[in-house]
């Protein structure tokens, strides 16, 4: 047995040939080792160092400085403030062991000196499989070098910041819906802020620079910056005193009124510049939560209604331009007059009536500006009206602006008639303000602006794009209609309170129906008022429109004293003179 297995020893290899396999396996290691060492420092060496590099620079833009917003007087109404967004590495801040674990510490520092929810940013500063998280924005400047100089005290890395400027509205409510407001983003979400974004917002620049896994700098590193270009001020025609004072009476008067909302503009006469635009209710841009979706929108421009008897004046130019009429042109207008299969009434009741065209505008008569109308061609009417800017945009500065609408040539004969006295047709508020200043004005129309000038960053002037004045209706048909305006507010006309001992006013009441498209009926009313002085040499025009009045509803009584007290303040800030000469006498008005 022993014999066996002593026969059945398996024989070892041969020492030498191990040796050679061992060598021949080295030897392709190191081949392979050499190889890759050749492909990596040689070949690949730009491709690896970039990869590198790239790990460890951190890039960090640097946002522009957004462009600050004044009134005409220099008053500041948006500038930005220097703020922070903070971010994380959770990988840093969460780590596993609880002895090295940041995430408490670093929730405390941040409610210490920035406030804010606590749950917010526990949930920010342990996100999964990232190593950037935001865990808040908007933080000042002061507020973030307190926060930042405690966690170096505690020697806790991974928190970062970025530039994430703060938007502010020193004035508050003031001309809100016109200057608008920014995002979280810093992006313009309305007014002005959004329609000159671009320009307001500049160009972002960046940092680029070596850092440690840890996020801080490497000494020495390399570091580059681009900087960033700032962005555009701007100086608004908005005169800030008049502004404030229209706003606190238009809100009086929506109150008031138990009213939905309502607008008041005051016009440069002379030169389209927007003076005051105000809103009613109105918003804090400072505090976007707490305002109401439809109080973000400029109604002045977005809102179309149909005009009422406002609209009468834009109707008598377009017939005295045309040599129709002149203001002492004598009617006979009887008590009722049929349209449409309709009866159409005045406001007030009458027999036969032997009135001036003068009397016609002075007593708002629908009758009357319905026969004057049909001696127009309907196309030429029409053609007046776009003349004169109605149908289309004004173009102003402002986003959202509404065309309104003005019914084609061909409309109907009792369209025509509607439109005449300020039915069947829509308009916005800066519309027919710019129409009605353009008549008043020589017969030259200026579109409507609110920007007065621009600046870069270095205080360089910027060009603003002006669209070019035209010519609307004659001189002659200028001061017909500012004559006839007088006498509305003059003697034995309907809107006679609101005359001023120092200034020579004109004015026309409006008063609309408003149609409720769920009802398929007329349903409540748009009170509006439009005023101007002085008479004799026109420079400011107001005009105020409320939406919906519950007490009261006539134009002169809701609209026309905000209006007037515009006008009050108005007309001596603006070095105005006091009015000489003769007022049109009540005689005027009837024949």
């Amino acid at each position: 047995m022993g014999e066996r297995l002593k026969n059945m020893r398996l024989p070892l290899a041969n020492s030498t040939s191990r040796l050679r396999i061992m060598v021949l396996v080295l030897g392709i290691v190191a081949s392979v080792c050499a190889g890759r060492l050749i492909q990596i420092q040689g070949l690949d060496a730009p491709a690896y160092a970039a990869t590198a590099s790239k790990q460890l620079t951190r890039s960090v833009p640097i946002a522009a400085t957004r462009g600050t917003i004044t009134d005409r007087s220099g008053v500041v109404l948006a500038v930005t403030s220097p703020a922070v967004m903070i971010t994380a590495d959770p990988t840093l801040i969460n780590n596993p062991e609880p002895d090295k674990n940041r995430v408490e510490h670093v929730t405390d520092l941040l409610m210490k000196h920035v406030g804010g929810n606590r749950e917010a940013y526990v949930t920010a500063l342990t996100r999964p499989n990232t190593r950037y998280s935001i865990v808040a924005r908007k933080v000042p400047a002061a507020a973030y070098h307190r926060f930042a100089q405690e966690l170096s005290e505690a020697n806790i890395y991974g928190v970062f910041r970025e530039s994430d400027p703060i938007r502010t509205y020193p004035e508050h409510e003031s001309a809100a819906a016109l200057i608008g407001f920014v995002g979280a983003d810093s992006m313009g979400q309305g007014g002005l802020e959004f329609s000159l974004n671009k320009e307001l917002a500049g160009t972002a620049g960046r940092e680029m620079y070596e850092a440690a896994p840890a996020g801080y700098r490497i000494p020495l590193g390399s570091n580059m910056i681009e900087h960033p270009e700032d962005g555009v001020s701007y100086e608004l025609t908005i005169d800030g005193d008049l502004q404030t004072m229209t706003e606190r009476k238009l809100a009086e008067t929506v109150s008031e009124s138990r009213a939905t909302s309502g607008v008041a503009i005051a016009l440069d006469i002379k030169t389209g510049e927007v003076l005051a635009m105000a809103n009613a209710p109105s918003f804090d841009p400072n505090n976007i939560a707490s305002a109401r979706n439809e109080d973000l929108f400029n109604r002045a421009i977005t809102q179309a209604y149909e005009p009422g008897s406002v609209q009468k004046v834009i109707t008598l130019a377009a017939l005295m331009d045309a040599g129709l009429i002149t203001p002492d042109t004598r009617l006979i207008v009887p008590p009722t007059i049929q349209s449409g299969g309709n009866t159409v009434k005045d406001v007030w009741k009458h027999g036969y009536a032997n009135v001036t065209a003068r009397g016609v505008l002075a007593y708002s008569s629908n009758i009357g500006t319905i026969m004057m109308t049909r001696e127009m061609d309907k196309a030429a009417y029409r053609e007046s009206l776009i003349r004169m800017g109605l149908g289309q945009r004004t173009g102003i500065e402002l986003p959202g602006e509404a065309t309104g609408f003005v019914p084609p040539s061909d409309m109907p004969d009792y369209t025509r008639d509607q439109i005449s006295f300020g039915q069947g047709l829509s308009v916005t508020a800066i519309q027919n303000a710019a129409a009605i200043a353009g008549i008043l004005n020589g017969g030259i129309y200026n579109p409507p602006t609110v920007l007065r000038s621009a600046t870069d960053a270095d205080g360089n002037p910027v060009p603003i794009e002006r669209r070019e004045p035209r010519r609307v209706v004659s001189p002659e048909t200028s001061k017909g209609i500012a004559t006839m305006m007088e006498s509305v507010v003059g003697p034995g006309a309907f809107a006679s309170s609101l005359t001023m001992d120092e200034y020579r006013l004109g004015g026309k009441t409006g008063t609309s129906e408003n149609f409720n498209v769920e009802l398929g009926a007329y349903s409540g009313y748009t009170s509006s008022y439009v005023g101007m002085g002085p008479a004799d040499d026109p420079r400011i025009l107001t005009y105020v429109v409320v939406e919906e009045p519950q007490n009261g509803h006539t134009g002169g009584a809701v609209a026309g004293p905000v209006a007037w007290d515009m006008l009050r303040v108005a007309l001596p800030r603006y070095g105005v003179p006091a009015s000489t000469g003769s007022r049109p006498d009540e005689e005027l008005l009837t024949w």
